[in-house]
C-alpha cells in the first residue's frame, strides 16, 4: 500500500456542505410561530411543520435542513417515533441533530430519547434564550458532521473492508436495541398508567406558559414591533392565559366541591337562556374543529336553580366534549326538558364514535382520558367529566351518558325538581 503523503500541488481542498437550516414541528400552532420567529429574529433560517408527516416531507425535499426542532407528544406520530424514523442508518452526509421540547421529562421520554440518539431534551416551559443556543450547537454539531462526511468519502475506497464490518455491528447493535425495547416494555408495563398520568397532567399545564413566557419575553425585549404583531402577541398571551385559567379553575372547582364548600345559589332562569350563554361561549371552539351547533326550543317553564355559575360551566364541558368526539361537519345538539317529576334534563348531543369502552366504569375520575398514550389524539387534562359529575352530585342530581339513536353519545344532566322548588 502507497503511504506517501499526497502532492499538496495536485490536493484540492475538500468540499463543504451549504449552510443549513431549521424545522420546527408541532401541533400546537402558537408555538411554531414563536419559535420561528424568535429565531429567526436571531438569524436563524428557519421554517414550521404543522404535524409529523409534513416534517418528514419537508425533509426528504430538502437536504439543508440540518436540525429539527420536534415536540415530544404530537397526534399521530410522537415526536419520538419521528426522530427514531429519521435517524435510524442515516447517512453522515444527511446527518440531522434532532431536538425534542417536551413538558413532562419522564423516565420513558429521556430513555428514549436516549435510545434514538438525538441531540438534546429541552424542557418546557420553553426560555428562547436557552433554545437558541441549543439549536447553534446542533447546527455546529451538524455542520460538522456533514463536512466529516464529506472528508471521509474521498477515501471510501480505501476503507470498503472496514465500513462492511461497521454495517454488520450496526445491524447487530439494532436487533439488541429491539430486543432491548421490549425488555424495557415488559419492565415498565405496571407503571405506564401513572408515568401517562403525569405526563399530560405536566403537559396539558405547562403548554399554555410557552405563548405566554415566550411573547411576553419578545414584547419586554424593547425591541420596536409594528403595532399588528403587538396585538398578535397580546391575543396569543389571552389565549394562552384562558386556557390555563380554564384549566386552574375546573381543577380548584372539583377541589372546593369534594371538599363540601357550599353552593352559591342564585335567581332562577329559564334553562333556555343558560343553554344559549353556554352555546355562545364555545361558537369560536365548534368553528375551529367545524361543527355546527344547534340549540333546539326548550320548553317554556323550564328553569334552573342553584349555583348558575357551576351548572354553566358543566354544561360547557359536557359541549367541549362533544365538539371534540364530533367528526369535520358534523353537528351537536343542546337541549332541555321537564321530566314529569319536575325535574329538569340538559342534553348534549353528538354525532361522533360514541363512547369508549369500559370508560362508562370510570366516570367521575379526575384526569381520566380514555387514550392515555402520547399519541392521543383528544387534547386535555381529563377533567371535565369529573367537574360535571361533582356539580350534578352537588345539586342532588347526577349525570347520565348514553350511546344516541343513530350514532354518537348523548350526554344528560340531570337535576331534581326540589332545587327548583326550594328556589321557587
Amino acid at each position: 500500500m502507497d503511504t506517501a503523503p499526497a502532492d499538496p500541488a495536485t490536493t484540492t481542498a475538500p468540499a463543504m456542505p451549504p449552510p443549513l437550516s431549521i424545522l420546527v414541528v408541532d401541533d400546537e400552532r402558537q408555538i411554531v410561530e414563536l419559535l420561528v420567529r424568535a429565531l429567526a429574529q436571531r438569524g436563524f433560517d428557519v421554517r414550521g411543520a404543522p404535524d409529523a408527516a409534513a416534517a418528514k416531507a419537508a425533509i426528504d425535499a430538502d437536504e439543508t435542513i440540518g436540525v429539527l426542532l420536534s415536540d415530544v407528544r404530537m397526534p399521530g406520530q410522537t415526536g419520538l417515533a419521528l426522530a427514531e424514523e429519521l435517524l435510524r442508518d442515516r447517512e453522515e452526509a444527511r446527518a440531522l441533530e434532532v431536538v425534542l421540547l417536551t413538558g413532562g421529562a419522564t423516565a420513558d421520554v429521556a430513555l428514549g430519547a436516549l435510545r434514538a440518539r438525538t441531540f438534546d431534551l429541552v424542557q418546557k416551559p420553553l426560555r428562547l434564550s436557552e433554545v437558541a443556543a441549543v439549536v447553534e450547537r446542533a447546527l455546529a454539531s451538524c455542520q460538522e458532521r456533514r463536512a466529516r462526511a464529506m472528508r471521509d468519502a474521498e477515501v471510501e475506497i480505501r476503507i470498503g473492508a472496514a465500513e462492511a464490518e461497521r454495517a454488520r455491528l450496526a445491524d447487530r447493535l439494532n436487533a439488541s436495541a429491539a430486543r432491548l425495547d421490549d425488555v424495557q416494555s415488559a419492565l415498565v408495563a405496571s407503571q405506564r398508567m401513572r408515568s401517562d398520568l403525569l405526563a399530560v397532567i405536566s403537559h396539558e399545564m405547562r403548554t399554555p406558559l410557552i405563548p405566554i413566557l415566550g411573547f411576553s419575553e419578545i414584547l419586554a425585549g424593547g425591541t420596536a414591533l409594528p403595532a399588528a404583531e403587538v396585538r398578535d402577541y397580546g391575543r396569543l398571551i389571552q389565549s394562552g392565559a384562558q386556557r390555563l385559567l380554564s384549566l386552574i379553575e375546573s381543577a380548584l372547582d372539583i377541589v372546593a366541591l369534594e371538599h363540601g364548600r357550599g353552593l352559591t345559589t342564585g335567581l332562577p332562569e329559564p334553562a333556555s337562556r343558560l343553554l344559549a350563554r353556554v352555546l355562545a361561549a364555545q361558537a369560536m371552539h365548534a368553528k375551529a374543529h367545524d361543527v355546527r351547533l344547534e340549540l333546539a326550543d326548550g320548553e317554556a317553564q323550564a328553569l334552573v336553580a342553584g349555583d348558575l355559575r357551576l351548572l354553566a360551566a358543566a354544561v360547557g364541558q359536557l359541549l367541549d366534549n362533544a365538539i371534540k368526539a364530533s367528526p369535520s361537519g358534523g353537528t351537536v345538539e343542546l337541549g332541555c326538558s321537564v321530566r314529569p317529576d319536575g325535574g329538569v334534563d340538559m342534553l348534549v348531543r353528538d354525532h361522533g364514535a360514541g363512547l369508549p369502552v369500559g370508560l362508562e366504569e370510570q366516570i367521575g375520575t379526575p384526569f381520566l382520558q380514555a387514550d392515555m398514550s402520547l399519541t392521543r389524539s383528544w387534547p386535555g387534562a381529563g377533567l371535565g367529566l369529573a367537574l360535571v359529575t361533582r356539580v350534578a352530585a352537588a345539586h342532588g342530581g347526577r349525570l347520565r351518558l348514553r350511546a344516541a339513536e343513530g350514532g354518537g353519545t348523548e350526554a344528560c344532566l340531570e337535576l331534581p325538581a326540589s332545587l327548583h322548588q326550594a328556589a321557587a
